[in-house]
């Protein structure tokens, strides 16, 4: 093939992208970059703001690299931008490019007249392209955090990228900084998107962890939103999902089986349009395997299977998990005015305080509603117990920790000041020596769960930010992660679903402790009405 004749498909950047660059395979050789079926899909359909759900593994990053790599080359003063979880993370990527860049002029062994043009036209690009010297880069000596090409344009790197001006900004695994490191994420949204204008780019690609909760699920979930409308602005994210099946390399060959749970998952599927080949089923029940809990996180079929996973150390998320699936979670369900009604709280001065409405009868525990909120006083709290009562009833009980029975400064507790704001029905639950057997004992009564649609209501805090409903905050609950060097904590973490998780186990424990009307464990469970 005639090089020049190559030069005069400069001009598509579709073409350029399927013949100029190279990148390095998982098995670790030398491949052409071609886009994918999903690779291609996310370039047909690419918009100016890009919210990508996906799987793990199906080359997303490694089509934005080469995409960033191919903007730079050929449009002057083009500055792109890459955040990652971590800067080793970023500079993994910016290493993509750079191997991309450095084998412009690759001719591979065997090479045929078409490569051999290819590599000629490459070699073209990489000496016009010229990446200046490293005395040259900014910040000077940095670079691995920067790659700079002859006619202006420049790639950076970081973990938020504040400032200056950028024309394509991809933002991956945003899902891990939004559970552990929020403050970064919440950078992220307001620093670094805003440095790209409207008519620039933005790919945001994660596979999704964190439940229905933080920045990353905020801005999916806006962008799925989207999809509804029939002319999107150049301010508006467009929403792109792919799953596990969209790879297909995910299949199996030879014999074996899988369990009934997980046919039964395979036909949900099927009722839902997606046709699974015998190999893809077997992948997927192999995997499974090896994933555990987490498969759905990881590899899931449907945003909704995504967004409905806890995180690593999920304390509660398998058995809330199992609820969903039983059409028990967000069920409108009315209350049972012949049945007392309770509540069960998580305390907090300036900090938060918690507050969950349960009725229990028939065997079936009732979540019925749910509210937290911080900073604020006692008497906001008491006001919100009486607007429940006019809209339920008589409330029989208030559970409450054992340290509202203790007296501040003034010598008052938290009880006395519950009975001036007209709170006179409470029960301070006694202090459980061991957290776990509180949690044990919600987990018990979960499985005998419904939880109202109320308890999936949202409340924006002070900052205008959504807080988790009470639903997702039993959802996200989870031990600490470990700590140096490895060693395990064998506690929950105190986050921002702590609170509301807390006031949940405090009710379990006043069950135990026989403040309540005990749940019937010989009744079948009475389905609430829907």
């Amino acid at each position: 093939m005639d090089g020049e004749l190559l030069r005069g498909r400069l001009d598509d950047p579709l073409w350029r992208l399927q013949h100029l660059y190279w990148i390095e395979n998982k098995a670790g050789r030398m491949q052409r970059f071609t886009m994918n079926a999903a690779q291609l899909r996310l370039h047909r359909g690419l918009w100016h703001r890009n919210a990508v759900l996906k799987a793990r593994q199906l080359g997303i990053s490694t089509y934005v690299a080469m995409l960033m790599l191919d903007r730079c080359l050929f449009t002057p003063n083009f500055h792109a931008g890459i955040i990652d979880k971590s800067l080793p993370d970023a500079e993994q990527k910016l290493a993509k490019l750079r191997f991309a860049w450095e084998n412009l002029d690759y001719t591979p062994p065997d090479a045929d007249d078409a490569e051999r043009a290819l590599a000629y036209l490459g070699g073209i690009i990489k000496q016009q392209s010229g990446v200046m010297k490293r005395s040259e880069w900014h910040p000077v000596g940095d670079a691995r955090t920067r790659m700079a090409f002859a006619n202006g344009s420049d790639i950076r790197l970081g973990t938020t990228l504040r400032g200056g001006t950028l024309q394509l900004l991809h933002v991956s695994e945003l899902a891990h900084v939004s559970v552990h490191a929020p403050w970064r994420a919440r950078e992220i949204r307001t620093g670094a998107i805003n440095t790209v204008p409207a008519d620039g780019r933005i790919i945001l690609e994660s596979t999704h962890e964190g439940g229905r909760y933080g920045v990353n699920y905020e801005m999916m979930l806006q962008a799925m939103e989207n999809a509804a409308k029939d002319d999107l602005s150049p301010l508006d994210f467009r929403f792109f999902f792919f799953s596990w099946f969209d790879n297909p390399e995910y299949t199996l060959g030879g014999r074996g089986g899988w369990s009934d749970e997980t046919a039964a998952y395979f036909e949900k599927l099927a009722e839902a349009g997606v046709d699974l080949t015998r190999g893809q089923k077997l992948w997927y029940a192999r995997m499974a395997r090896t994933m555990g809990a987490a498969m759905r996180q990881e590899y899931p079929s449907t945003p909704d299977e995504a967004f409905a996973t806890g995180n690593d150390g999920a304390i509660y998320g398998s058995r809330i998990a199992i609820l969903r699936e039983q059409g028990r979670i967000g069920a409108d369900f009315a209350y049972n005015p012949a049945e007392p009604l309770y509540t069960a709280w998580d305390l907090g001065l300036s900090d938060h305080t918690a507050i969950w409405l349960v009725q229990n009868w028939g065997g079936s525990v009732y979540w019925l509603n749910h509210y937290a909120a911080n900073q604020l006083p006692l008497e906001h709290y008491a006001d919100k117990m009486h607007e429940w009562e006019r809209q339920y009833g008589p409330i029989a009980a208030h559970f409450l920790p054992h340290d509202a029975a203790h007296r501040d400064p003034h010598g008052q507790s938290y009880v006395e000041s519950l009975a001036h704001c007209g709170i006179t029905a409470v029960r301070v639950v006694p202090r459980t020596p061991d957290v776990w057997r509180g949690i044990n004992a919600l987990r018990g009564i979960l499985s005998r769960s419904w939880f109202h649609k109320d308890t999936l209501q949202r409340r924006t805090n002070m900052r205008g930010e959504l807080e988790p409903s009470g639903l997702s905050c039993l959802e996200m609950y989870r031990t600490a992660p470990p700590g140096a060097g490895g060693t395990c904590r064998e506690a929950p973490l105190h986050d921002a679903a702590s609170h509301s998780a807390d006031a949940a186990r405090m009710f379990a424990e006043a069950l135990t402790h026989g403040l309540a009307t005990p749940v019937n464990l010989h009744l079948p469970p009475r389905r609430a009405r829907m």
